[in-house]
């Protein structure tokens, strides 16, 4: 459907609920953002409220609206004061964790903005879905203008932020000319583009160089070069003293070695809990994904996958499925 039928559907409702995959990224969070405010645009009377199985990734909390991200747990001992509706952006609701499946599944009704490709695309009433768009807030971008919104400094902001997340500061191959010409449009709106790049994408904290200290250590570089991978054990992220969030952009260093096609990060969140990133040129690393893991995917050159198990049978899994889309 296109920006009005989407915006028709929930004229009936007063209490509507945004939410996303959990382990939020810049895209996700803001398209929660900037659909918060423009929904308060259309109609200031409702509440709309941000709601994720975490709080908001410390990077972002520079973003005005970051001040509204809430926590499910907080919200499920008093379910009669649950969203009337749900959206889920940005990737699929069964991603989204289990509190806040619990509001999901309580709703009226639910939604989706999205751009991934590879993904469940079942199972909700009503949908805003572009494939080809760079990023979900490219989504968003594209409904300011069919609603005649205004693109307030904030807005622009959260759509900007989600723009150069996707597209890895313009760099990746999902930039396209209409990409900068948003960009371009965001930007006259005079909110600070530096420190947004900064703040949400290049600036790290001690704890996060310790654990690249200790993924460029295991740093591996398989199948002459093709496939290098590292890894960041529990005991190893613990000693860190960082956060789950720190683990942003480690992968972009194995996978900006010569030779690279395909690069594979593993982190282990937790004792035999691993969180998988993979990076490719030329290679669809969304379908890998979700060979690994039914809920995994995500873009064809960046995409991921969560997978339980011990070390060795994890990496062993994972390396055989690679090395089979290096070889075809």
């Amino acid at each position: 459907m296109n920006a009005k039928e989407f915006v028709t559907v929930l004229e009936k409702f007063d209490h509507i609920g945004l939410t996303a995959p959990a382990g939020a990224d810049g895209d996700s969070v803001g398209t929660q953002s900037a659909v918060r405010e423009l929904l308060l645009q259309i109609a200031p009377q409702k509440r709309i409220r941000i709601i994720n199985e975490e709080p908001c990734p410390q990077r972002y909390l520079f973003l005005p609206q970051s001040k509204y991200f809430e926590v499910s747990r907080d919200l499920v001992a008093n379910m009669a004061d649950a969203p009337q509706v749900m959206i889920c952006v940005d990737g699929g609701a069964n991603r989204i964790g289990e509190a806040t499946t619990q509001l999901w599944d309580a709703a009226k009704t639910r939604g989706q903005i999205d751009h991934h490709a590879i993904g469940k695309q079942e199972g909700y009433d009503f949908r805003l879905y572009d494939p080809q768009a760079a990023a979900t807030t490219e989504i968003v971008y594209r409904a300011v203008l069919e609603l005649g919104l205004k693109l307030t400094p904030s807005v622009a902001q959260a759509i900007y932020m989600g723009l150069i997340f996707d597209t890895g500061l313009f760099k990746h191959s999902n930039t396209k000319p209409e990409t900068l010409q948003i960009a371009a449009e965001l930007l006259r709106t005079g909110f600070n583009h530096t420190e947004t790049a900064e703040k949400g994408m290049l600036i790290r904290s001690s704890g996060a160089l310790k654990m690249l200290r200790a993924v460029m250590n295991s740093a591996t570089f398989d199948v002459g070069g093709r496939y290098p991978w590292g890894i960041l054990r529990y005991n190893d992220f613990q000693a860190a003293g960082g956060d789950s969030d720190d683990r942003e952009g480690i992968i972009d260093m194995l996978f900006l070695t010569r030779q690279c096609e395909i690069a594979a990060f593993y982190f282990e969140m937790k004792p035999n809990d691993w969180k998988i990133s993979f990076r490719s040129r030329g290679h669809d690393v969304a379908s890998l994904a979700q060979s690994l893991n039914e809920q995994g995917g995500g873009h064809k050159q960046a995409a991921g996958c969560s997978l339980k198990g011990e070390e060795s049978e994890v990496l062993e899994k994972c390396h055989r499925a690679i090395r089979l889309v290096l070889e075809s």
